[in-house]
């Protein structure tokens, strides 16, 4: 007899015996309940959404509008969270002016899966300049004392910054 064949034989001998002691056990299938719990999806470290929100996305899109209308960065700090400091200020308005005369504005924003955790909001965003280029980013609102209700957090205003290249 070949191992192959001895192989066999033993194989479908433990298929006989296991059948025949299922039965006589009175199983009607011959699969075993799992001997361990279910696994269930676990994240570390990450906040968990509590629910989607689009009824943000007018007061979010009216934080981004206000950050990307006119004027001095100085008078758009309620719609920045912390604020700027002067130099950091100075320098976005010589950006701002720099694109204003590239053609750059106005923007508008496709603001899209916005899911809130409780004093914040994320949100994919799609900016789109006058001359049709497009930016698309994720970006963090916190919920602060501006005109929307809603600040851009100060990590998102340098992406955003760095998207009008």
């Amino acid at each position: 007899m070949t191992k192959k064949n001895i192989l066999t034989g033993i194989v479908t001998g433990a298929a006989a015996v296991a059948f025949t002691v299922g039965g006589a056990a009175g199983m009607t299938s011959l699969t075993a309940a799992p001997s361990t719990p279910a696994v269930a999806p676990v994240v570390w470290d990450i906040p968990m959404p509590a629910a989607p929100a689009p009824e943000l996305q007018s007061a979010l899109t009216q934080t981004l509008s206000g950050l990307a209308a006119g004027g001095s960065f100085a008078s758009k700090q309620s719609y920045i969270e912390g604020g700027l400091g002067r130099i950091a200020t100075r320098a976005a308005d010589a950006k701002f002016q720099q694109k204003q005369a590239e053609g750059v504005f106005p923007l508008t924003f496709n603001v899209m899966d916005i899911d809130q955790n409780g004093p914040l909001a994320t949100a994919n965003v799609t900016a789109t300049s006058a001359t049709g280029n497009e930016a698309s980013m994720p970006l963090t609102f916190v919920q602060g004392p501006s005109p929307s209700g809603w600040q851009l957090s100060k990590g998102s205003v340098g992406a955003l910054m760095s998207a009008m290249n």
